[in-house]
């Protein structure tokens, strides 16, 4: 599976209602969504459409929904755009790449579906953990975390 989609949720996104909703509402078949670990599947098994996986432990946007382009097809939205759907729909935050060359920045999308660009803490990913350590610009749905605006020379979104 090739990625196009990698959405992480802060917390549980449930299995079986976000089976529910992509059935309902894009046409998807519960069975063609994966859900459990990666390295669990079968190779032999038939290629899901979504997979949405546990964290290993209690960690901070540790649960993650995976796409390709069959995913594309069949919601016809973007990552950014489903994110900001299942975060207004699930009510639970949600982070996606923010398609700069800084590995530190992501887009972070609010239960209300506002949404701006974050700074994460870079020794905690490189440990697979994001962590939220303030905001780049404001969000309006995140009125208490701190923003603290890039410098002039690393502005290039």
């Amino acid at each position: 599976m090739s990625v196009r989609y990698q959405i992480h949720f802060e917390q549980e996104v449930p299995a079986g209602a976000l089976c529910r909703f992509l059935t309902e509402g894009y046409g998807i078949s519960p069975d063609a969504v994966y859900v459990g670990r990666v390295e669990d599947r079968a190779v032999d098994d038939p290629r899901p459409v979504a997979m949405l996986s546990a964290p290993l432990e209690d960690e901070e946007f540790g649960w993650i929904l995976t796409g390709d382009t069959d995913l594309a097809d069949a919601i016809g939205q973007g990552e950014r755009e489903l994110a900001v759907t299942l975060a207004r729909t699930f009510g639970v935050r949600a982070l996606v790449d923010d398609g700069s060359i800084y590995p530190s920045r992501w887009l972070l999308v609010g239960t209300d579906g506002s949404s701006g660009r974050v700074l994460i803490d870079e020794d905690a990913a490189a440990d697979g953990h994001l962590r939220v350590v303030h905001a780049l610009e404001p969000i309006s749905g995140e009125p208490h975390l701190a923003v603290v605006p890039p410098p002039d020379w690393a502005r290039d979104w």
